[in-house]
């Protein structure tokens, strides 16, 4: 029997090493080759203008992560750019990044690479009684809060993490009458009923039923950590908001500009960070506006999305290195159970096997991409891309075949040809998911014809996050981040009461088989169950149709070292979260 190994803490600390370092997650995660063949009439980036050595259409590109010899600076400023400010300011019920992002830290984090388990504000975690029901932690005793009122510096303790574990895991929702379903990182906790603290740097959690991995959760990257004060301050306004990060906020613009200044007691917690001085971010309008402010210096990194993108930067800017890899995010395109005709598996299977996977992915990216079903490709777990790419649907040289399959699929459900069926897309408006959704709606309408597919754009973050959380819509089109760890994941998206289960998807087969995989402490059968969830997920679910696995591509001036240390398939947020890590080099 092979069962989970145990960690420094012995025999009672057999979770410590549970799911991203046992089981491990995503061991560098460099996706296969494959051949850049597409299927369909996509406006597939022409090859030769990869300037990623390796990159395929669906099998990935190679890990690139240039090292910058010389001697590591102190001071100076980091700027980088977006469209907009962060719109939502509470760290456990915001959809996407935040301001905690850049001003606070995470419990645990995981290696980017490897997605083992690193100590961080905690510095210990165990497993402290045989039914594991009851874990212990303990907190960093040099981290403090940033030196505002009303905290002004005080010690971050054991009750500030009890409290974000409850808050996280929808514990408060009722008292702050906030609905349950905006805690969408709740599934993060699974399982918990208490926690407290025992002394000022111990904290006590109490579950329910075990959780195989409760301390993966809490590396998830906005599971930020807030001041348990923040629900008297509120969320309103940013400069009230005291994080325990490298950068406090300094100056709040919205929609113009951010500036963040150095916490001078951070360096007791991670010694010599932050390298910067001031974080700073600049609102940018458009892309060329943007590519235009990394060329000429005023800001030091720029994602970079298509291939075309990356030859014009290096135009203008030769020394700038490139970082590219294959994240742990998918795009998608998920039906709700609500809308009657997407009950039935036979639906939602037809239009999964009606999609061109390579022509929406090729025409957005370019090579780079990975095909991904069930799970993402960087859980060592998950279906690679290359087997993926020979399933009915994803297969492009089967893709006449699929749909013809389809459309029997549909017939018997009721609905020859796609009649009957009428629906919009929901998404954000100036999102990528703007081109998916359109050129879905083109193959839809050439492949069933009497479907009728229309578009819902919201106008921001702000206004689509609520309509994602209650799961008002007939299909939404959007992107996932992966949570580190395989089971979470899937609790999270497709669990009844996962926290991110926003097509309400509900179906008892699932649920039965993750509460027996959660629960589940011996490696080798945990990864049974992972495999018969893939392989029922394509055969008798469908919940979600996962366009591709996304690639990472950015640039970063060519005097910006340490960059290297941070990258890899659980970087994710990082961009921001991590800013006090890297630096200026002298050469």
């Amino acid at each position: 029997m092979n069962v989970l190994p145990t960690s420094r803490f012995g025999r009672r600390s057999m979770l410590q090493g549970i799911g991203v370092g046992a089981l491990g997650i995503a061991g560098a995660a460099l996706l296969g080759c494959g051949n850049t063949n597409t299927s369909g009439g996509g406006a597939a980036a022409p090859t030769d203008k990869v300037p990623v050595k390796g990159a395929t259409s669906g099998g990935g590109l190679p890990m690139t992560a240039p090292v910058v010899a010389g001697k590591a600076r102190q001071g100076g400023v980091w700027t980088t750019a977006g469209t907009t400010t962060p719109k939502q300011h509470d760290a456990h019920t915001v959809l996407a990044a935040s301001i905690w992002n850049r001003t606070s830290e995470r419990m645990l984090e995981p290696d980017p690479n490897t997605g083992a388990i690193r100590p961080h504000v905690l510095t210990k975690w165990e497993v402290a009684d045989p039914s594991g029901l009851t874990l212990v932690v303990k907190v960093h005793p040099k981290v403090f809060v940033h030196n505002i009122a009303p905290w002004n510096g005080r010690q971050f303790t054991s009750e500030d993490i009890a409290w974000n574990m409850m808050r996280i895991g929808g514990m408060y929702a009722d008292k702050l009458k906030i609905p349950a379903t905006a805690f969408q990182r709740a599934t993060m906790v699974q399982n918990i009923t208490k926690a407290e603290a025992i002394d000022p740097l111990t904290v006590k959690v109490t579950l329910s039923r075990p959780n195989s991995a409760f301390f993966n959760g809490i590396m998830e990257n906005r599971t930020c950590l807030m001041p348990k004060e923040m629900d008297d301050i509120g969320f309103k306004d940013p400069l009230k908001m005291a994080g325990i990060g490298a950068f406090q906020v300094a100056e709040w613009v919205n929609d113009q500009k951010t500036m963040f200044k150095r916490n001078p007691r951070y360096g007791e917690f991670r010694p010599n960070e932050p390298y910067f001085d001031e974080f700073r971010e600049i609102v940018v309008p458009d892309t060329a506006s943007t590519q235009a402010a990394f060329i000429s210096g005023q800001i030091q990194s720029l994602a970079v999305a298509a291939p075309d993108e990356i030859a014009t930067i290096k135009k203008g800017l030769p020394d700038a290195n490139l970082y590219a890899w294959v994240d742990g995010n998918w795009m998608y395109l998920r039906p709700s159970y609500d809308y009657g005709p997407f009950s039935d598996f036979r639906v939602r299977k037809a239009i999964s096997l009606a999609i061109d996977y390579a022509s929406i992915a090729d025409a957005y990216y370019g090579p780079g991409w990975g095909y991904q079903a069930a799970l993402n490709p960087g859980f060592p777990e998950a279906w690679k891309p290359e087997k993926v790419k020979l399933l009915p649907g994803y297969n492009p040289g089967t893709k006449e075949k699929d749909r013809a399959e389809a459309q029997k699929m549909l017939t018997a459900a009721g609905f020859p040809n796609g009649k009957g069926i009428d629906f919009g897309v929901t998404f954000t408006k100036g999102d990528l998911q703007n081109s998916n959704v359109t050129r879905f709606q083109g193959q839809m309408a050439s492949v069933f014809t009497e479907m009728k597919v229309g578009q819902k754009p919201l106008a921001d973050s702000a206004s689509f996050a609520p309509v994602l959380a209650d799961g008002k819509f007939q299909m939404v089109g959007y992107t996932n981040t992966c949570v580190p760890d395989a089971v979470l994941e899937m609790i999270s998206q497709y669990h009844s009461k996962g926290s991110r289960n926003y097509g309400h998807m509900n179906e008892s087969s699932i649920d039965t088989l993750l509460d027996k995989a959660i629960i589940e402490l011996n490696k080798d059968n945990r990864i049974q169950m992972i495999e018969e969830f893939q392989r029922r997920y394509m055969d008798e679910w469908m919940p979600t149709n996962v366009l591709a696995a996304q690639p990472k591509k950015t640039m970063l001036a060519g005097n910006i070292g340490g960059y290297d240390k941070v990258v890899g398939p659980w970087f994710q947020y990082s961009s921001n979260g991590q800013a006090a890590r890297w630096y200026y080099i002298d050469k």
